[in-house]
């Protein structure tokens, strides 16, 4: 067996265990947030419109906020004009630049801690938590926060090599990445914060102030970036989802939430989960027997992650001041900015760039709190750790497998899917102009008012106009749906084509 082969047999086996958890992503369809930013992103085909999209615009003159231009406006476009409507481009790229992070994950922790066993346990947990449903059903979202990622983590790699070799050309290599990122996703914000971090866990005392100091073009590039996000941008203010509560209490209920996401919990259990910790009755039945692995591997693990933190603690409390372990620590609720403080608009798709750090974390505690303990019992040591593995695993596997039924994404995309196949089946061709008229299927079970129909589940899914606007390549298409007040009064279009949302 070549070198070579034997390097590569850890990441073929992680990336083989990803596939299996998550392979039902690849057949998902687009939905919701998919078609709007493929609207938002058509162009004439000029290359001025699509220069166009590095440009900072108002959320008045765009209708959207941030400022995303590579995985979203520069991405959808580009796919669109070569592939159209066929997600599967798409899922690819997703799960390709997944198993590039997986990479740059164990490349940036085998630098960070010198140590295979910790950067191998860190890297595979990244890989498989369940706390990636959300990053690959919601593609929109998801798609955004992963190019991130990968970016952030070249970014740390470059400037290690930089404090390793003082090579002035890792340091031009990491400000451009680190410009790909920002460009990318706002919360790679964060880097230069990450950068300083480097520096004083790699550097003696008296190179502190000089590499710190070199670090101004990340720092005044950032406030020039947020400074153009908020005045030139803006955001809706109509949005309560996306007012910020600067609340101590809330906030460390927000990060409690992004901690167990993290772990391998569902992110549906925010659903279930009633004042005084009750659960609703609804859970097990949506949740079905899956709660009945679930919640004893999220309390294993729980514990036992618990149990090996107090044992450093008691016995190598001097261990937990290592500056690279607090490195992790302050990156993840750091990689979480801004939206820690927007407690209505929680996902955890928004999680992905502190992932590294969540699991790098849990890969130290585990790996030390094992040497520790048996040097007293080699027995009680290997059962221990084997105990907190197979929790972890069992967690995200169960929890990534229910996911595939109850996470919103996945279940709108197979919506978003057939819609589209019975309006095409249904009317192949229509004139320009015309209105479709989406009627609820009577035979569909009445869940609850928020629920709606089925013309209301149909709205969400096709994001009301955009998704038939981009099947027709009509933007002056009508789409109306039962539910939201049906056709308008007095509306007069003889080329009105009605059908029934059948979405099951």
């Amino acid at each position: 067996m070549s070198s070579t082969f034997k390097k590569a047999l850890p990441f073929l086996f992680i990336y083989a265990f990803v596939l299996i958890l998550y392979y039902p992503v690849i057949s998902t369809y687009f939905s919701h947030d998919d078609f709007f930013h493929f609207k938002v992103s058509l162009t004439d085909g000029s290359f001025k419109e699509f220069i166009n999209f590095f440009g900072f615009h108002s959320f008045e003159e765009r209708n959207i906020a941030f400022y995303r231009p590579i995985f979203r406006e520069v991405l959808y476009n580009s796919f669109h004009r070569i592939f159209g409507l066929n997600s599967l481009p798409f899922r690819i790229l997703s799960f390709t630049i997944h198993f590039i992070n997986i990479f740059l994950i164990f490349k940036f922790m085998k630098m960070l801690f010198k140590n295979n066993y910790i950067s191998y346990i860190s890297t595979f947990f990244f890989g498989v938590t369940a706390a990636n449903v959300a990053p690959f059903y919601y593609l929109a979202g998801g798609i955004q926060t992963q190019g991130a990622t990968m970016f952030i983590l070249t970014t740390l790699i470059l400037f290690t090599r930089y404090l390793e070799s003082k090579k002035s050309v890792f340091m031009k290599l990491s400000f451009m990445t680190f410009l790909l990122a920002l460009a990318s996703h706002e919360q790679s914000a964060i880097l230069p914060i990450l950068l300083a971090g480097l520096i004083l866990v790699n550097n003696k005392p008296k190179q502190l102030f000089k590499d710190i100091l070199k670090l101004w073009p990340f720092f005044f590039t950032v406030l020039v970036y947020i400074f153009l996000n908020i005045k030139l941008i803006g955001y809706s203010s109509g949005e309560a989802q996306y007012r910020m509560v600067f609340n101590i209490k809330t906030t460390l209920q927000t990060l409690s939430w992004y901690i167990v996401w993290a772990l391998g919990l569902p992110e549906t259990f925010i659903d279930f989960l009633l004042p005084g910790f009750k659960l609703n009755p609804n859970l097990m039945k949506y949740w079905g027997n899956y709660y009945r692995i679930i919640f004893p591997s999220f309390a294993v693990a729980t514990i036992g992650i618990g149990l090996v933190f107090f044992y450093l603690v008691i016995k190598k409390g001097k261990m937990l001041i290592d500056k690279k372990l607090w490195f992790l620590i302050i990156w993840f609720p750091l990689g979480i900015l801004p939206v820690i403080f927007l407690p209505s608009h929680k996902s955890t798709h928004y999680l992905y760039p502190s992932l590294p750090a969540f699991w790098g974390t849990a890969a130290f505690l585990i790996y030390n709190s094992y040497l520790q303990i048996r040097k007293f019992s080699v027995n009680f040591s290997k059962t221990l750790f084997a105990l907190i593995l197979i929790s972890l695993i069992t967690l995200s596997s169960v929890s990534a497998t229910l996911g595939r039924t109850t996470y919103w994404a996945a279940a709108r995309g197979k919506v978003a899917e057939k819609l589209i196949k019975d309006v095409k089946t249904q009317y192949p061709v229509l004139p320009k102009g015309a209105a479709v008229y989406f009627k609820n299927d009577p035979s569909y079970p009445y869940l609850h008012e928020d629920w709606g129909g089925t013309s209301k589940q149909a709205s969400f899914a096709l994001n009301g106009e955009d998704g038939l606007q981009l099947l027709y390549n009509d933007p002056t298409l009508r789409v109306f749906y039962e539910d939201l007040g049906g056709l308008p009064q007095n509306f007069i279009n003889e080329k009105t084509y009605t059908l029934t949302a059948h979405i099951r």
